[in-house]
Parts: C-alpha cells; structure tokens; sequence
C-alpha cells in the first residue's frame, strides 16, 4: 500500500531544494554578518542536509507502515518510529559535524556564532515538519485505501446476498425433507451418514452466509463434511490427506474458504479410476494450504474469478498475500490463517 513511488519522489526531488533554499534564507537573513558570498554554500549545505534526512525519514516511516499499519499498531508504530527516527538522525547529525569538521568549515568551528547544539536543533525542526508531512499523506493514503475496499466489500456483499436470495430454498423446508429422507433409508448407514453431512454442511452454509470470519475449528469441521459428500461420490478415485493440527483451530478465516478452495479442485481436474485426485490440506506457521495434482479437465475452462475473490476477502482483512503456485505436476493454493478477533 506505501513505498517509494515515482510520483512521490517527483514532489520530494522537488521539496527538497525548496526547503534547502527557505532553511539557507532564514539563516541568512538572521545572521546579516555573514559575507554576501556564502549564501550559495549555505543553500547547498542545507540541500543536501535536507535530503539526507528527507529521504532517511522516507525510509523508516515507509518501512513502518508496512511493517506496523498504523490502524492495527498504533502504539508500536509510533514508539518505533520516534526511537528509529531519532536514532537515525543522531547518527546522522553526527556524520554531518565530522564531515563539516574534517572540511574546516568555519560553521562549525563558531566563527559563524551557530554552535552545533543550534545546527542540531535545526536537524530535529527539519525532521519534525519531514515526519509530519509523510504521515499526513500515508494517512490519507490508508483512509482512501480502506473506505474504496470497504466500499467494494460492502457491494460484494450485496451482491452475493442478491444472488443467494434468487436462488435459496425455504431452509425449513429443506431440512425438514431431509429429516423425512433419513428415516426413509435408516436400514442404510451410508445413506444416513450422506444425508447428515448434506444437512449439516447446508445449515453452516446459511449461517455463516452473513458472517465475515469464522473460527478455522468449524471451517475444519465442515471441510471434513463437504469432502465426505465428495467421497460418497468419487469413492477411491478421491484421495484425502489432512494434516490440521488443534493449535491451528484458534485462527480464523472468511467462511467457505477451505471448501471453495476443495471443490475448485474437484471442479478443474480428471478423478477417475486411472487418475486418482489426491487432495492434501495442511496447515503449518500462519498458513493453510490445499495441493492437488494436477490432471486438468480439457472441457472446462477457468477465469480465476473465484481466486480472485478469495484474495480480495483475505485483502480486507490482512496484508499477506493468498499464494497460488502452480507446476507441471501440483496445484496450490495458500491462504493466511488471520488472528482478527471475532
């Protein structure tokens, strides 16, 4: 969202020597015992100091905001911040007094009455009115960011709302068939078990339709059903290798991820008795992935619409990226397990 851009640092080459040629002014116009002939060199003295703290503080507040958003740690970005910044310009008003002093210039042996206490004074003017002015804008970067996704998100919604609307089923009377159903096959177990999972796996569908996360546990949970309806059908020819340990069931997601993701596998390849599909989900560090070897259908064609979306969801909620890797043999997709506070 921040970092260097071209356009940035157009206006910056330009502050740049603006707030030299203003910081040279001042100082001559407060010292008018100075020989007429060293306003050039203050003016390229103080440019080049400029830009050395310009862009030193460029740096560290860019790096911040992607490391520390200010929206999610504040108090950490701004602790950071001021001891970073500070440390730096130390550092650097350091270098500039031994430079100057190397050089003999004459500012810093007193000759010019500025002591280096008032030229450091100076330095931390500089970078106060620098620091304030890229905050300001990187916080008018991250307002606009957020309203223009939270706008998109909002239509997304609605959409999706629109078209589970057209096309939703009296859930009583759904459920209720599929009750009446189960006591019809009870003498089959397998039919039973099919029906539950159906039954379960469309009721966590209607209830989580309006929910932006939920817990990974039930995620879990309901990947287990959907791919058990999937086995039901597939048999051997579909292969299942889950790997999600019960430390990972306090993260969470955005609900449907994980089946949206199994059934764009099922969906895109061959499963048959020569080509077994093997699905592996596992879930290691801060992610969850879900490989497939790759066996594509000839007949079916993808957009990559619905990875987009589930990049565009995980988007709203995080700056790591959704991972879609892909090789002459495996597909995989890896999403971000989120610690967002329900």
């Amino acid at each position: 969202m921040v970092g260097f851009k071209l356009k940035e640092l157009k206006i910056i080459a330009v502050l740049i020597p603006v707030v030299g040629i203003l910081i040279a002014l001042i100082y001559a116009f407060s010292h008018t015992n100075e020989p007429s002939n060293q306003l050039i060199f203050h003016i390229l003295h103080s440019t080049l100091v400029t830009a050395g703290i310009w862009l030193g503080c460029y740096a560290i507040v860019t790096f911040l905001w992607r490391k520390y958003p200010w929206e999610r740690n504040p108090i950490k970005h701004l602790v950071i911040e001021i001891i970073t910044i500070m440390s730096y310009l130390v550092l650097f008003g350091l270098f500039v007094y031994k430079f100057e002093l190397a050089c003999n210039f004459n500012a810093l042996e007193g000759k010019n009455g500025v002591p280096p206490v008032a030229d450091f004074f100076i330095l931390i003017l500089i970078t106060f009115f620098i620091t304030s002015i890229h905050e300001a804008v990187f916080f008018y970067q991250q307002w606009k960011y957020n309203f223009s996704k939270s706008a998109r998100l909002e239509k997304d919604n609605i959409e999706a709302k629109y078209e589970t609307l057209k096309s939703q089923i009296n859930p009583h009377f759904l459920f209720n068939s599929l009750n009446s159903l189960t006591a019809l096959v009870d003498d089959n177990s397998e039919a039973v078990d099919y029906i539950q999972n159906l039954s379960e796996f469309l009721r966590y569908v209607l209830k989580s339709r309006d929910r932006e996360l939920v817990l990974m546990r039930d995620e879990v949970t309901m990947l287990h059903k959907y791919l058990g309806l999937q086995k039901a059908r597939f048999r051997n020819n579909l292969i299942i290798e889950f790997n999600v340990r019960e430390e990972f069931y306090h993260y969470s997601l955005p609900p449907l991820v994980l089946q949206m993701l199994a059934e764009n596998c099922i969906k895109h390849n061959v499963i048959s008795k020569d080509k077994p599909l093997t699905l592996t989900i596992v879930a290691e560090k801060e992610f969850i992935s879900i490989k497939n070897n790759l066996q594509k259908k000839t007949d079916v064609t993808s957009t990559g619409q619905g990875l987009n979306n589930i990049a565009a969801r995980f988007a709203y909620f995080t700056n790591k990226e959704v991972k879609i890797m892909e090789t002459t043999d495996h597909f995989k997709v890896e999403v971000p397990l989120l610690t967002v506070e329900l």
